[in-house]
């Protein structure tokens, strides 16, 4: 492929950032409602564009293309023996030009499964759910239609081909989107004549056929730079991701072992301010086993969280402080004794702000040590999946779940009436 050829000098020639509505595939309609024609019917797309959507080219970011080989080369490379090599999997994040050239500008990593298979797991499902969301809620920010495009996973050393469940996934992708494709990546054929990338486009031949579909391993395939341009890019950046990978997950590790199951949870043990599941509550599935009071399990109550949680005995300390000292106030105040009221405000204030004293720097102890081990793994954040950046996630939940409490009482702490 030539500079000339490539998906730079394309891009900036036909906008692909900035794909037209009219012509984006997610917008495509027929002219009366009388047409309509399902949406995933590649048929369709052939009478009303002359185009066939399965053997469109695609367009590859360099941005996708490193997080692609970036991930994939953590579970497959020659310096790995071969009984350890993995398959990973991710998606593909991008839009549709005109109808006719499938844009991939990201390429997420989701989970790394075995030798020859990737199991996907409930956690993955909400991962990519989230994901999903994020990226509507971003294209519509930036006025931009990027979507999923498809899916992408490697095959250390087994090369382009689908097996039975690879069919089966990229039928959920192109059932949606006859454009939708999957790229496969071997490292082995990294530098090969044919597949120089080391990656490969497949779609189905005949998606209509289910399981019995064929498929085509040569979609043609365009990049940002030259494919010469592309690998040596590559090679260096993942050179500079190994240097760093294991000490960056060793911080993770940190995070999930001595964080969040020590530090955190001995700070809500010793300061509880989170509410508490009810241990005597009984969870279950089966509607026909729910006792008369669980019935708020199956039906909307105002009050499920009462009935389920609890306060912690620390936090129930504050409140009935706090509400005792507020009500004195409040009564001082009615009888306009400002003197009074300032003294005993300045009193009450500084019993309040002693007993959360504590919490307030153990939390800041916390997280200054999270916010280190961030600073570390920010630069390979984009080479982390879906159970990696899970760790951080919760870790984040939990933590801001408890300093929107100890901020609303050291908001309260300070009697503003």
């Amino acid at each position: 492929m030539t500079k000339k050829e490539s998906y730079g000098a394309e891009a900036e020639n036909n906008n692909f950032e900035n794909p037209s509505k009219e012509n984006t595939v997610l917008n495509a309609k027929a002219s009366d409602s009388d047409d309509f024609v399902e949406f995933s019917t590649k048929e369709r797309y052939i009478q009303k564009y002359g185009i066939d959507p399965t053997k469109t080219p695609v367009f590859i970011s360099y941005n996708a293309y490193r997080r692609i080989v970036g991930y994939a080369m953590r579970y497959g490379n020659d310096d790995l023996p071969q009984r350890n090599w993995r398959e990973v999997y991710g998606i593909l994040i991008g839009s549709i030009k005109d109808n006719k050239d499938v844009i991939i500008k990201d390429a997420i990593p989701v989970m790394v499964g075995g030798r020859a298979y990737v199991e996907y797991k409930s956690k993955h499902y909400v991962d990519t759910a989230e994901f999903n969301t994020a990226i509507y809620e971003r294209a519509i920010q930036d006025n931009k239609e990027d979507f999923f495009v498809g899916w992408w996973h490697t095959h250390p050393g087994i090369g382009f081909i689908f097996s039975p469940r690879d069919i089966e996934t990229q039928l959920f992708y192109q059932g949606v989107n006859p454009y939708a494709i999957a790229l496969v990546f071997d490292h082995c054929q990294k530098g090969s004549k044919r597949n120089y990338l080391g990656v490969a486009g497949i779609r189905l031949n005949n998606p209509d056929r289910g399981m019995f579909a064929t498929y085509s391993n040569a979609i043609k395939l365009k990049c940002e730079f030259t494919k010469e341009e592309m690998v040596q890019k590559v090679e260096k950046d993942v050179k500079e991701i190994n240097k760093s990978i294991k000490h960056t997950l060793k911080q993770i590790e940190y995070i999930d072992e001595i964080l969040r199951k020590k530090a955190l949870a001995q700070l809500q043990r010793n300061f509880g301010l989170i509410m508490v599941l009810k241990r005597d509550i009984k969870i279950t599935a089966d509607e026909e086993e729910a006792e008369e009071d669980d019935y708020f399990l199956y039906e909307w109550d105002p009050d499920i969280d009462k009935k389920i949680y609890r306060i912690p005995k620390f936090r129930e300390k504050i409140e009935k402080e706090l509400k005792k000292y507020e009500d004195i106030l409040i009564e001082i105040k009615k009888t306009d004794q400002a003197a009074n009221y300032k003294k005993k405000k300045e009193k009450f204030s500084k019993k309040i702000k002693e007993m959360l004293q504590k919490p307030n720097d153990f939390y800041k102890k916390i997280i200054k040590d999270f916010t280190k081990r961030i600073e570390i793994i920010s630069p390979l954040y984009d080479y982390l999946d879906t159970d990696e950046r899970k760790i951080i996630e919760h870790f984040e939940g939990r933590s801001s779940e408890y300093q929107k409490v100890l901020d609303d009482l050291n908001a309260r702490s300070e009697f503003n009436l």
